[in-house]
Parts: C-alpha cells; structure tokens; sequence
C-alpha cells in the first residue's frame, strides 16, 4: 500500500516491525499483566479489490491507558494489551510510537476467556460461533499511558448474501463484512482491529478513513467528506463529525446525485436504473429536515447520504442511511410511508448522534419509532391515523405471551425484551411521556437531550433527567412502571351509574396488578354531544365521582388511545397477526402449479409455527372440518373450493369472490390489478384469525415481505399500492345507569 502522510510523522520512532512469526507463541506471555487501554482515534488507510474480495489495510490507533486502580503504572513492568480483528484478516505488520514492543508479540488468544474487565467476546476463538473476531495479546516491554500502535492487515471478506435473507424480514442481519463488485459492506466484522472493549469503558473515538479509488463502486463511509485530505492524499477521505462508535464502509456500482439544503450537503447513491428515484428521495431528505430541525435542532452531522443496498437493509449509520434496492424501488411509497426513511434520518440524532449507553438499555429506537412511525402523522395532521397507530400499540401489546413480556430498558441486554417491544411500546411510552409533560416542553427537552449529548453516550436516565429539567415534573415513577417494569395496565370500565339528585357520575375502574400511576381519560356521551374527563387512579381498583352536568347515556374508556395497555381479545383489532402467532394453522393453496408469490406468503405464515401444527390442503382436497380449530391461511382460487366458499360464509367472512374478481360493501372489484388481503377473528379459536390472500392477476399479488407491515383488518390493492383501508374495531362502550 502507497505511503500516506497520516502515517508518516511517527515511522521514524517506531519499533520492530513483526512479519510471519506474528502468530507464534511466547512462554511465559500469558502471566503479564494485562493493561486496558481505550481507542481515542483511528487512522484506517484501505486499498478494496471487489473482484477478489480482497483488503489491503494499515490502521494507526491512539491509545490511552484505562487507569481502573488496581494497579499502580510502571513504565518498566511489561504489560499486555487486547486487539479484536475479523477472523479472515491477518496481521502482518506491527509497529508502535510511544511505548516499546516484546518482538514477535501480537499472539493469537486461542481456548481463553476475555482478560478481566473486558467484554465478553461472543464466539471468541475456540467456540462454535463463526465469523466472531480473532483475539490477539500484544506485550509492550515498556507500556506507555498513551500510544500509537500501528497494524498492517489484510485478507478477502466475503459473504454469503443469500443465506441471510429471510422471506418476511427486512434486514438481513447476518451480514456483517463483505467486499464484492455487487456491493461492499463493513460494518459489524471487526473489519479494522480494536482492543477488546471493557464493559464500562466509552468504546467512542474519532476516525479519519482514507481509501484508494475503487473502479466501478461508489463508496460513502461514517464521515464527512474530506476534500482538502482527499486532495492531499490523492485518495478519498472522510472524517467523523464527532466521536462514533465504529466506521463503517460501503459502496456499489452506483451514479451519485448531489445537493445541498440547510447548509448540509446531499448524496443519494442509486444503480443507473433507479436514477428515476434520485429527485423524489432528495425531496424527502429535505422534506425531513425541515419538519424535524424546529424540533430536535440542527442536524449534527453537515452530510447526509442515502446509500442503495445489495441486501435487505433499513440500516442507519453517521451521515448516511443504508436501503435495500427493494425500499428503493418502491418509489414514492418509501418516501413518503412513516417509518422507512424518516425513521432512519431520526437516527442520526438518537443513535448515531446522540449514541446508546451500553450499560443500559437500547432506547434509540424507541424514540425513533415515536418521532417518525407516530409523530409522522401528528406532523402531517392526520389526526386519525397518529390515533389508529397509539390503537394498535395496545392491541401489539395484548398479544404478547407473558415469557416474552420484558422491561423496555432491556432492549439489546441479555435476555432483553424483543424488537416489537422496543419499537412499538417505546413509542407508546414517549406519546405518554410527552402527553404527560406537555408537547412543546417535550420537544424543548429534545433539542436539549441532542445538545448536551451528541458525540457521547446517554441512557435512560438521562432522558429523564434531560425531561425533569425541561417540565420541572417528577418523572421517577413514570419511568420505572413503564421502561424498568414489564406489563401494561389492564384497564376496565366496569360499571357506570348517573344520580340526578347530585348530578354525579359514579364510574368504577380496575387495572389489574401491579397497579400503574395513571390518568385515564374517560369520554361521556350525552344527548348533545361529548364531554372528556380525566379521573386519576393510583390501585388495582378505583371508585371516582364526577360531578357532571348533562345527563349522560354511555361512558367510554380512553376511547382516543392515549394510554398504553392491554386488552380484551375480541378488542384486539384483527389484522394478519393474528393469524401468523396462533398455535396451529393450516394453509390452503389452489389446484395446479401455485404461483411462488403464494409459497412465499404461506413461508411467511407458518414460519413461527412448528412443523407438527402446520397442515397444508389443496383446494378439491378439503375434508369438512379441517379448518374448525386451526389459524387459517387461504390463498388464490382456492376461495372456490365449495368446503372453504361453505365457511368462509359461515364466518361472515367480509369479502365476497366471484368468477372475475371480489366484492367488498357492494363494490366490485375487477381489474387485473385488484387484490384483497383480510382478516377476521377465528370463531373456532380465542385468539386466531383467517386471512385470505386473493389477486386478480398473478403480477397483482402482495409482496410476502410488505404483509406484516399492513396492520390493518383489510387492505385492497390495486397495481401494488394500497386503495382501500379498512379496521373493523369494537370499542366497549358502557351504558350509564341512572337513579
């Protein structure tokens, strides 16, 4: 690799430079001391071959010593230190500036556990996990409480990409450092080396990413764009805005098209047959930052890039956000849908601005999931649709099994709560939060919560500080009951009664336990409208008396949603959930060869279902009953089989099928185009549904990946986009008794 001039103000102070006897062992290595050290910078220097998935490296690491008081410094006690590099790199070079190196002494750690006070490092060499990082010791005969280690490296990353998608899921996880002509990815495989992390030590530094010209791909990196490093060096660069957690490095064979909006600069990065796309996506990013900068503040970052990916992805990083080709080509639908790229920008605020405490929860997503998948629609005025969202976050929250029931503030610990909790409930405890507080208070202790935090870590706790101090409210109990303590509150209007003699509206309330702090909103219909109260409750159950001056005829509990809770299974909004999470299912498929759109919805179905409850039927092969007692799927022309038309009627199933088309509330559907994708409750089961999966036209089926994203009880298509919506809810409304 070229010389680069990051490199070259230290080479003459550097030590023994370790060539092919770096792997061998030294007796008596294993007894010196090991001293933790914290990476404050990185200077990583990079050469890609994408036709060989090769990487030719050097990275220059400033190093300071981690003083955790066990042990007094002696620059004449040896001490060893920790590096973590990817498993299909190796090293073949080290030199150091400012400490002196034991020759021979980057040493592969085989069959041992981390040092004391780091990490643990999952799959570390001896365990089953493949991919996990190797572990090196290096000894410095002479340490130093600040350093430079210099590490030359290199190897071939590659992946394979298919084995990581997965019909349904729209992040391909397994992906963590691949080097290809279709795409380049280095994110999470401990592509460049680091020292093995302390469990309470801030992992954060500052990174300058210099990289040699890579024909034929386009690369976008954790960083500004550094034009005068870039000139300099002849090569391109990038520096971090702030101190981040990693550099990560990707690209494609992409064309980029450029911009600039409040000071900050733009890049969409598309293949030249999604050039259509460019104009709409730099619209979004604009649209996004003007309506979340009033709220939150300036974006942090002064670069924001939009990055095509080769795999399943909606991954967000420092100054650019990573979509899957198959986001991309939605077009208008993925830039303008909540949850998608708003989403993602959010996160370069909370996450990758503002970065998450490692000793505590994950609630980035949490709040990103408020800001974008919620507030979306605040932002937009869509007052119905920011209340169906608060409606569904409760009837998520009904489903769950009571072993999955985890706290919010253990997202991403061991045996933490699961991403739905995270997503979903985090953003229904900010809505409360934010309802609690006031939103103009909330959104003033987010400017101040980016502020004060950005290029550092931050926890829950310090969003609750960040808002006590902002509201002036005592915020302690709120924050334990809903992000410390599992549940919801099952809230129950059980009983209403009206005396005229003192025009006062007796309601008697319960919770379940353990009771939560709440102020349940109740709405009171009368003969000339409404009236909504708050009754405060503060046990299991509770006794209120409203003074009230109409004379009311029927009560309804928080009927607009603002309080997350469970409840009853005939309220749950039906939606294809519920037929995906039941506990057996059968499928049932047309006659003849099933078109592979159909086999990918009936994967998605039965894939969270054990093989010995999944039956599957073809349509002329149906035996009366096989559907009584089982979570249904049915899809296709299947519909005209007489057993499934016989009970589909017997469930009142809302969609009609006819020869050319379908029929819902007496519209006909019959363009080739149409499809119908709908929901209702099993009455065979308590807590099962029958979906059907119906297209006029094999083009018109529903893509298996974007189904669960539809919460809806129906969805008509026409063309791949939605046309008609429709829920069928039943809200438990209580008559007033009156004396």
């Amino acid at each position: 690799m070229p010389s680069n001039p990051i490199f070259h103000h230290a080479k003459d102070a550097c030590n023994l430079l370790v060539g092919s006897a770096i792997a061998v062992g030294v007796a008596g290595c294993a007894s010196i001391p090991y001293q933790a050290m914290r990476a404050e910078r990185y200077s990583i220097e990079v050469q890609l071959d994408p036709p060989t998935h090769g990487l030719t490296a050097r990275a220059a690491i400033d190093l300071a010593r981690i003083d955790d008081g066990t042990a007094i410094f002696n620059p004449n006690q040896p001490v060893s230190l920790e590096i973590q590099l990817h498993p299909d790199l190796k090293i073949t070079g080290l030199r150091a500036s400012g400490a002196e190196l034991r020759s021979d002494q980057a040493t592969p750690i085989r069959n041992e556990t981390p040092s004391t006070g780091s990490r643990p490092v999952a799959g570390a060499p001896g365990s089953d996990e493949a991919g996990a990082p190797r572990r090196y010791r290096i000894v410095l005969k002479r340490p130093a409480e600040a350093m430079t280690l210099f590490i030359d490296y290199e190897g071939v990353l590659f992946q394979d990409v298919a084995a990581g998608e997965k019909a349904g899921e729209i992040h391909n996880f397994a992906m963590k450092a691949h080097i290809g002509t279709e795409g380049v990815y280095l994110a999470d495989g401990h592509w460049y080396p680091q020292p093995t992390p302390r469990e309470d030590e801030s992992s954060l530094a500052d990174f300058t990413l210099i990289v040699e010209p890579t024909p034929r791909i386009e690369l976008v990196a954790s960083g500004r764009r550094d034009a005068a490093l870039s000139k300099w060096t002849g090569r391109q660069a990038w520096r971090s805005p702030y101190p981040i957690d990693g550099m990560v490095l990707v690209g494609g064979p992409h064309l980029v098209h450029r911009d600039k909006h409040n000071d900050v600069d733009l890049s969409i990065h598309l293949k030249p047959s999604q050039a259509q796309h460019a104009e709409g996506l730099i619209a979004t990013v604009k649209r996004n930052l003007d309506r979340y900068e009033p709220l939150i503040g300036n974006y942090p970052a002064g670069e924001f890039s939009i990055v095509d990916n080769f795999f399943s992805s909606g991954f967000a990083f420092p100054c650019f956000t990573l979509l899957s080709s198959a986001v991309i080509d939605m077009g208008e639908r993925a830039q303008t849908t909540h949850g998608y790229i708003d989403h993602e920008m959010l996160h370069s605020w909370w996450g990758n601005g503002v970065h998450v405490d490692p000793r505590d929860g994950n609630w980035c997503e949490a709040l990103a999931s408020y800001g974008a998948n919620y507030y979306g629609f605040v932002l937009d005025g869509n007052d119905a649709e920011a209340r169906r969202k608060r409606r569904n976050y409760s009837h998520f929250f009904s489903r769950i099994k009571p072993e999955n029931d985890r706290p919010l503030g253990t997202f991403e610990q061991p045996e933490g709560c699961n991403r739905q909790i995270a997503y979903d409930k985090g953003a229904a405890v900010f809505h409360m939060l934010a309802h609690k507080m006031g939103q103009d208070r909330f959104w003033a202790a987010m400017r101040r919560f980016n502020s004060d935090y950005v290029g550092g870590y931050a926890s829950w706790e310090d969003i609750r500080r960040v808002c006590e101090r902002e509201s002036g409210l005592d915020l302690g109990a709120f924050c334990h009951q809903w992000i410390r303590q599992n549940g919801a509150p099952q809230l129950r209007l059980e009983r209403a009664r009206y005396r005229a003699a003192d025009r006062s509206l007796a309601v008697e309330l319960s919770q379940g336990d353990p009771p939560f702090e709440l102020d349940v909103p109740i709405r009171v219909t009368h003969s000339s409208g409404t009236l909504d109260v708050v009754v405060p409750i503060r046990q299991a159950r509770h006794d209120a008396s409203i003074r009230i001056e109409v004379i009311p005829n029927s009560v309804e509990l928080d009927p607009d949603h603002h309080i997350l809770r469970r409840v009853a299974s005939e309220e749950i909004i039906l939606s294809t959930a519920l037929t995906r999470r039941g506990t057996m299912i059968a499928v049932v498929l047309p006659q003849g060869e099933v078109s592979e759109q159909y086999k990918q919805l009936q994967t998605l179905f039965e894939s969270s279902f054990k093989a010995e409850t999944r039956i599957e039927r073809t349509a002329g092969a149906i035996e009366q009953g096989a559907l009584s007692e089982r979570c249904t799927l049915i899809v296709g022309d299947a519909v005209r089989d007489p057993n499934v038309e016989a009970f589909l009627s017997t469930i009142q199933f809302p969609v009609r099928f006819a020869d050319e088309g379908f029929e819902f509330e007496g519209t006909q559907y019959l363009n080739p185009g149409d499809a119908a994708l709908c929901t209702i409750h099993h009455p065979g089961m308590s807590d099962g549904g029958v979906t059907v999966v119906f297209a006029n036209s094999e083009a018109a089926i529903p893509k298996a990946v974007n189904v669960p994203m539809y919460e809806h009880s129906l969805v008509i298509f026409r063309n791949g986009r939605p046309i008609i919506r429709r829920d069928f809810e039943k809200p438990k409304i209580v008559s007033v008794e009156r004396s």
